[in-house]
């Protein structure tokens, strides 16, 4: 027993001994681990905040695997840094209350950790996205509060920024004083500085101002020195922004020509960069200043490509938010994965670091309990990290679950509208191509076994000669249409003369026209030459010159014509027929099937319309319509080449 009390604090004494030694070992190790992490953590922010620039989606990675390895590593700054770098993208794609969400968390563990400049940072960046969701007083604190620590750390170029910032929370509250000496402040530091961003934003400002007081000589001087520098920069979306205001300046002069070119100008300079606002706003300012010269011509036609770039943009900004749905999608996935691949490198680690272990203290028997009891210790700790990583997985994979159930219901919304195009098509086949057939048995019926008189034969034959071009048309309509829709027949863009293909046309409904004494007009040069697919640009035409005689009395009058300007095909039918209610046009706008008898009785399928319009959309083009009930019906097709 003696032996034993003796052995005890010897025992103890050791085991402290060889305890304390293996701390001095490991503790460089981990150390110098922790450090290689801290730096990669800091260089994969930096390559995401590039990244952002160009390409979104890699941006996105780097900042997964930052917060995954921070996360690991206890790294609060990294950790900080990548949610503001994810809020600026989230902000800069327009999903402002994304990016306040993630702000919010970086400014969280900023305070925490007491890193003043980037709380600063954090709350300009909050009450840049505040002012652009017009919560001005709640920015216009945040800016104090970033100005007030900018200005003990003596960062001037932030200070110009936070400058400009509360000079605009001024405008919007139509404070112009005020906003004039934020702005004239910006501009002085901008300009000791030699920040040309600072400086060529506070001129902008300054403009705008001057705008808003009429005092519009200092305001175009403004404009014009802050589109010097846009133009040194080469930042197109500036010096789109300053032309526009050049060129309204211009406008209120009355120098009509002058704000036409700076107009034109600032469109060339947005459209260079894909800004549709911009794109969209230069547009109506150019038309506008061609209806103020009475140039109703060149009105209509930047009408049209008002059109075009609206339908562009509305296409470009579909596809783009799909785009950035599918991103963030993948990034989910990413995120396991790189979540999984941490945690077995981390296990890989652990192990290393007990085998280095294990390889130090082989020769110290005493130490081994100690050892064990860190091993026990890690595993435990690598468990309930495990557990809580398969939580986390899960919750995402019930997310994900229902994001798939709401593409399901978004599929079968598709399925049936198809459904209902295939009874469509159905009923036209068994209705429309049928019942002719059927006319044309009986008709030939009574013909042939000489049960009418030889006149009202030769008005029988007439008739199914008529139903035969009717029948033949439809056949045709529905044959070409279903050969896009299944084979995804593509459009193959060539000269077309067009003059030649709508005499063709006329030659096609020679006895229609003949019998109905209708006059068919063509207003086109015979040289006349326009970029598209022939064959359908024939369907189309032949599609709205049957429709025309369709709803066009005795002795009236059908106009063809054609024009190719800046790159853009226009071309019009024109009828003195019944004419069109709004609520028709509004159905045929909205390619509804729609048909009612013409002025002989005539019938119809209601598919042309709709397939005219399918040809058109598919040409990248555009069809409207102008009718008055009782005098006619024009249809315009807008072609780009």
């Amino acid at each position: 027993m003696n032996v034993l009390q003796k052995f005890i604090p010897q025992y103890t004494v050791v085991r402290l001994f060889f305890c304390c030694a293996s701390i001095l070992l490991i503790t460089p190790i981990v150390a110098q681990k922790n450090f290689r992490t801290t730096r990669f953590v800091d260089s994969l922010n930096e390559l995401a905040f590039q990244q952002k620039r160009f390409n979104v989606s890699e941006s996105f990675n780097s900042l997964i695997v930052t917060q995954n390895t921070a996360t690991q590593i206890n790294y609060k700054k990294g950790l900080a840094v990548s949610y503001l770098y994810e809020g600026g993208i989230y902000q800069q794609q327009g999903f402002t209350k994304r990016a306040i969400t993630d702000y919010y968390l970086a400014l969280d563990i900023f305070r925490r950790t007491k890193d003043t400049f980037n709380i600063a940072k954090t709350n300009y960046q909050i009450a840049s996205a505040l002012l652009s969701e017009e919560k001005l007083t709640e920015a216009a604190s945040l800016f104090r509060k970033s100005f007030d620590i900018y200005t003990l750390l003596k960062k001037e170029e932030e200070l110009a920024n936070i400058k400009n910032g509360l000079g605009l929370v001024n405008l919007k509250k139509e404070r112009l004083d005020s906003a004039i000496i934020f702005f004239s402040d910006a501009f002085r530091i901008s300009k000791k500085i030699k920040y040309q961003y600072g400086e060529k934003k506070a001129l902008y400002h300054l403009g705008l101002v001057a705008f808003i007081k009429n005092e519009y000589s200092a305001s175009k001087s403004f404009f014009n020195q802050s589109l010097g520098i846009d133009i040194q920069l080469n930042d197109q979306f500036g010096k789109s922004c300053n032309l526009l205001k050049l060129a309204e300046i211009e406008l209120k002069g009355d120098n009509f020509t002058s704000a036409l070119s700076l107009s034109k100008q600032s469109y060339f300079a947005a459209k260079s960069i894909n800004a549709y606002g911009l794109i969209e706003t230069s547009i109506n300012q150019i038309i506008a200043n061609y209806r103020l010269q009475d140039n109703t011509k060149m009105a209509i036609i930047w009408q049209d490509s008002a059109i075009l770039e609206l339908n562009k943009r509305r296409k470009t900004e579909n596809e783009y938010a799909a785009n950035f749905i599918e991103v963030i999608k993948k990034q989910q996935v990413i995120r396991l994965d790189g979540e999984n691949a941490m945690i077995r490198a981390e296990k890989a680690s652990d192990e290393q670091l007990s085998i280095l272990t294990a390889a130090t203290f082989t020769f110290i028997v005493m130490g081994t309990l100690s050892v064990l009891v860190f091993i026990y210790y890690q595993r435990q700790r690598m468990m309930s990290i495990e557990l809580r990583t398969k939580n986390v997985q899960i919750e995402k994979q019930i997310v994900h679950v229902k994001s798939l159930n709401e593409e399901i219901f978004e599929q079968n919304k598709l399925l049936e509208a198809d459904i209902k195009t295939k009874n469509k098509l159905l009923s036209i086949i068994s209705h429309d191509l049928r019942t002719p057939l059927v006319n044309t048995k009986g008709i030939l019926n009574l013909v042939n076994q000489g049960i009418v008189p030889e006149d009202q034969s030769k008005q029988l034959l007439i008739q199914l000669e008529s139903q035969y071009m009717g029948t033949t048309s439809l056949l045709d309509n529905l044959l070409f249409w279903l050969k896009g829709q299944m084979a995804g027949k593509n459009i193959e863009k060539n000269q077309v003369y067009i003059f030649q293909l709508v005499k063709g046309l006329e030659s096609e409904h020679h006895m229609l026209l003949e019998r109905k004494k209708i006059s068919f007009n063509i207003a086109i040069e015979p040289e006349l030459q326009i970029i598209a697919d022939k064959e359908m640009t024939r369907i189309i035409l032949r599609n709205l010159i049957s429709n025309a005689i369709k709803f066009t009395p005795i002795n009236g009058i059908i106009s063809v014509s054609a024009i190719h300007e800046d790159g853009i095909s226009v071309l019009k039918v024109s009828d003195s027929g019944i004419g069109m209610s709004q609520v028709t046009i509004d159905k045929i706008n909205a390619k509804q099937y729609y048909t009612t008898a013409g002025t002989n009785m005539e019938k119809g399928s209601g598919f042309g319309l709709m397939l005219c319009s399918d040809l058109i959309n598919r040409h990248g083009g555009s069809m409207s319509i102008t009718s008055v009930a009782g005098t006619g019906s024009t249809f315009i097709i807008t072609l780009p080449s």
